[in-house]
């Protein structure tokens, strides 16, 4: 009955993801831009749902978005508009120059009704135009589908297809010194995933093919800094096994093999190699008001290229969430990865990152979040040491089902030491997004 309990629930709150994502889509896009990683982390992971969520996942149903009814598929239109300043808009060590700039995010999110099987589809803008530098201007954009073959009970097999255009800026460990505009990186995505439960056993296989192709981008002196040697092929193979305990206690161990093939081999050294990712643990509650997720293990990338020693050590995924109230969350979070270099000499660094937030629903319609992260990036073969820092807070003000306000605010710092030390600044953002929405 347990088991029974626990899918029905389960089944309750991923119906109600394109919500709950229209929500946290709202938090500002300076927060968008601290550091992260052009690949993703392969299978996600979630606590075991619940009926005990966190503030941002607890459905509003009095003023959610309701979406548009389209045959048996259910519409959610968006559109985000965002007026913003920076203090620090190219991330210098001095003589720092301040920016306005304005967003416009168009968002169209699709998912049938069926009863059984499933069909998702996005289609996404995000256009940036700065007032003073228009060699900071953006034109993002996140296009996909997705479709779910339901088999048995919860076994089923997905295919999904994703192209999207991201921006790495300065606030990422992937930024080229000294660099003016943000690198273009254009990436497609294809998966197969399939999902065998036995009872209270579920097994998860995904295969993953992204390529990623980095555009040019120039220096503050005008000159083009080249990014090409960054392109290249990940095909990664996961494989985890869980085991339901109860309706709030899982354990779980997955494993993630990737090869990485880089298109050119011919800057100071291949970068081309394989990477093993092993983590074991559980998502449980450590009390009735503290959820837990904690994945501890081991991690190596090795390199092609004779020489170049792989990058070894703990490989580590952790979540906690406490609800001290229906009304306030406290979210704490670390990783532990291996990401690929774009600095002469360093094939790659390993980043460990910190996070904390606290969301308080203030009103029915007004949350409130704090958050802060920190994120230490320690290359190999050089000298270097990067540091980001990062505190802000923002305000989720629902006027109505279609209208949404978000006030921000952002103070950023990166700090890198060693005898190839890269960019150093601090960075304060500003904002006031609109969302309309159905």
């Amino acid at each position: 009955m347990a088991n029974v309990r626990f899918a029905t629930v389960r089944r309750h709150l991923l119906a109600q993801a394109p919500l709950l994502a229209a929500m946290i889509a709202a938090t500002p896009a300076a927060h968008a831009q601290t550091a992260r990683s052009v690949l993703d982390t392969g299978i996600p992971f979630d606590l075991p749902q619940t009926d005990r969520v966190t503030v941002l996942q607890r459905p509003h149903p009095e003023i959610d978005a309701i979406g548009v009814h389209a045959g048996a598929f259910l519409v959610f239109p968006q559109v985000d508009l965002a007026a913003n300043a920076t203090s620090n808009v190219f991330g210098a060590t001095r003589d720092a120059v301040s920016d306005g700039y304005a967003i416009l995010a168009p968002k169209l999110d699709a998912r049938s009704e069926w009863s059984r099987h499933q069909l998702l589809a996005h289609a996404r803008g995000n256009f940036r135009r700065y007032l003073n530098n228009p060699i900071k201007n953006e034109d993002g954009y996140d296009i996909g589908v997705e479709g779910r073959l339901d088999i048995v009970g919860e076994s089923n097999v997905r295919a999904a297809f994703n192209a999207d255009r991201i921006y790495i800026n300065q606030l990422s460990g992937d930024f080229p010194r000294f660099a003016a505009a943000s690198v273009p990186l254009d990436r497609q995505v294809a998966s197969l995933r399939g999902t065998w439960g036995f009872n209270r056993l579920q097994l998860i296989g995904d295969v993953n093919v992204t390529r990623l192709n980095y555009s040019d981008t120039r220096a503050l002196d005008g000159t083009l800094i080249d990014q090409d040697y960054l392109d290249r092929t990940a095909t990664r193979l996961t494989a985890r096994a869980e085991y339901n305990v109860s309706p709030v206690t899982s354990l779980f161990v997955q494993g993630i093999y990737t090869m990485h093939a880089y298109k050119n081999r011919g800057f100071d050294f291949d970068r081309s190699g394989d990477e093993l990712r092993v983590i074991g643990g559980a998502a449980f509650d450590l009390t009735p008001l503290i959820r837990t997720r904690l994945g501890v293990g081991y991690l190596t990338r090795q390199y092609d290229a004779p020489g170049v020693a792989s990058l070894n050590g703990l490989a580590l995924d952790a979540q906690v969430d406490y609800l001290i109230t229906q009304l306030t969350t406290i979210s704490l979070s670390a990783r532990r990865d291996v990401r690929d270099a774009i600095i002469f000499g360093s094939p790659g660094y390993t980043a460990a990152r910190f996070a904390a937030e606290v969301d308080h629903e203030l009103l029915r319609n007004l949350i409130l979040v704090a958050r802060a992260d920190i994120e230490n990036d320690d290359f190999s073969r050089i000298d270097r040491t990067d540091t980001l820092y990062h505190v802000g807070a923002s305000a989720l003000y629902t006027l109505n089902r279609q209208v949404v306000l978000t006030p921000s605010i952002d103070y950023s710092n990166r700090d890198s030491s060693g005898a190839q030390i890269g960019q150093r600044f601090n960075e304060l953002r500003a904002g006031l997004s609109l969302t309309l929405r159905r």
